[in-house]
């Protein structure tokens, strides 16, 4: 069914777990009444006729071919896929956005899947957020009110705890983990020795890193005003800072004029490295709710020199397309700089080679590296790499099917998160929001946590099961 356009799987399976159901094995997934089974046959044959626009182009449904994504929830070792099953005292019953945080001392059930798709407990643990496994070790942090946050490695059954003073496990690269300090700095834990060093005490905010050199953004006195500015760092793993770049108010004010406004420090937010080449957007934010004011879009070599202005853009993301011989930076922006691409204000300029005629990608708020949830039809998108090429993980039909609604009359009652596939398998979690004016805060929603799903599709048949609620 994966390479059927737009239509979904043939059966929607969906496990329910009650209460007195033994939550250390998952049982295979039991099929949906038949008269589901055909009303979803039928949509799959309408849908093939009249397919969904999702305003974006080209788009892929067939799966078989989707290249790997950098998972930091399920994560997989020799074929196994590694995830911490939550409960409803793991997390916070309520939040601004519905932004919901880990509840403190909360012991989780630690569990496996195998290839065939049974789930079994293999242990526990008292970690939350991201986890990745290197060399059989499980690397994560954990919440507890006495020590706040700590990173700690564990064997897969976590047992074997070794804790480090680092508080975030930030991402893996070539057998280094890259941590969050307590004083906002970085370090890194090299897995072949459990040694942790220190990159920078000083103030630094996690950009991407390679097998050589990790790269952070931070705040440099300018000699020459006095002020902090923006800076550009990278440092090897052994702890040797450069500083790359300083980027100025000045020169901020200098290219975008007088139609963007400066008020609050400069940041970098969208961070891509191609080979040789750092692309970075810069931009600064303004009023009460700290919108972003738009900035530029830089590209220079990894050591800092050939620093150059590409474009300017209204958001702080944007898709690089690279094939190899052509390559474009898409983005949201004025008739200034680059050409038009589908409906205004999308715009790109062209690095090298041509512009492909056929890509256009979506205007996301967004990140175009991680999956994105695609408004009022609820389907799930994902740029996984620079061929241009969108994939659909849930496609409209398949999202209707499981009775998926973030909104219902302009309001927010589900929240769909923890988006990530491994192993051929589609995980993510779809939350009951119930809005609280109590709790709010002007403009601010706060929102009541109600029940989440765990939901898992195999890419290859399209079938979706629940693996767990809580």
């Amino acid at each position: 069914m994966g390479n059927s356009g737009y239509a979904i799987g043939a059966i929607l399976s969906a496990l329910l777990l009650t209460a007195g159901e033994q939550r250390n094995r998952i049982q295979a997934a039991e099929s949906v009444p038949e008269e589901v089974q055909e009303s979803a046959a039928a949509t799959a044959e309408e849908t093939q006729e009249n397919a969904v626009d999702y305003g974006v182009s080209p788009l892929s449904c067939d799966l078989s071919d989707l290249p790997p994504m950098k998972n930091e929830i399920y994560a997989v070792w020799e074929d196994k896929i590694y995830f911490r099953q939550y409960s409803d005292e793991d997390i916070e019953d309520g939040a601004l956005w519905a932004d919901f945080s880990p509840a403190p001392d909360t012991e989780k059930e630690l569990m496996c899947m195998e290839p065939d798709g049974s789930v079994v407990q293999v242990g526990t643990d008292h970690g939350c957020g991201s986890m990745f496994i290197v060399d059989a070790r499980i690397y994560s942090q954990s919440l507890s009110k006495e020590n706040g946050y700590r990173v700690y490695s564990c064997a897969l059954d976590g047992s074997d705890r070794v804790t480090y003073q680092a508080e975030q496990a930030l991402a893996v690269e070539s057998g280094w983990i890259i941590c969050g300090t307590d004083r906002d700095g970085l370090s890194c834990i090299d897995t072949r020795t459990g040694q942790e060093r220190f990159l920078t005490d000083a103030y630094a905010r996690f950009l991407g890193a390679d097998g050589e050199r990790v790269f952070f953004y931070g705040y440099q006195v300018n000699d020459e005003t006095g002020t902090d500015e923006l800076t550009l760092y990278s440092a090897d793993y052994e702890g040797n800072v450069s500083v790359l770049r300083m980027f100025t108010r000045e020169e901020y004010i200098d290219i975008v004029g007088d139609a963007y406004i400066y008020q609050y420090a400069m940041t970098i937010q969208n961070f891509m490295i191609v080979g040789d080449t750092l692309y970075f957007s810069v931009g600064s934010y303004n009023g009460n709710a700290k919108m972003y004011s738009g900035g530029p879009i830089y590209s220079m070599r990894r050591d800092g020199s050939g620093c150059k202005v590409e474009t300017v853009s209204y958001d702080q993301f944007f898709y690089l397309y690279d094939d190899g011989g052509n390559s474009v930076i898409y983005y949201r922006g004025n008739e200034a700089y680059g050409e038009s691409v589908g409906d205004e204000p999308g715009r790109c300029v062209t690095l090298y080679g041509e512009a492909p005629p056929d890509v256009v990608p979506w205007l996301s708020y967004a990140g175009y590296d991680e999956p994105c949830i695609q408004g009022a039809i609820d389907a799930i998108l994902f740029y996984p790499d620079t061929s241009g090429v969108c994939y659909v993980l849930l496609s409209q039909e398949e999202s209707e099917a499981l009775a998926i609604g973030t909104y219902v009359d302009g309001n927010y009652v589900q929240r769909i998160s923890d988006i990530e596939y491994a192993g051929g398998r589609l995980f993510f979690t779809v939350t009951d929001l119930t809005y609280n004016p109590n709790e709010s805060i002007g403009w601010r929603d706060s929102y009541d946590r109600g029940r989440s799903v765990c939901y898992c599709k195999d890419l290859d048949s399209g079938n979706i099961r629940i693996l767990y609620e809580y």
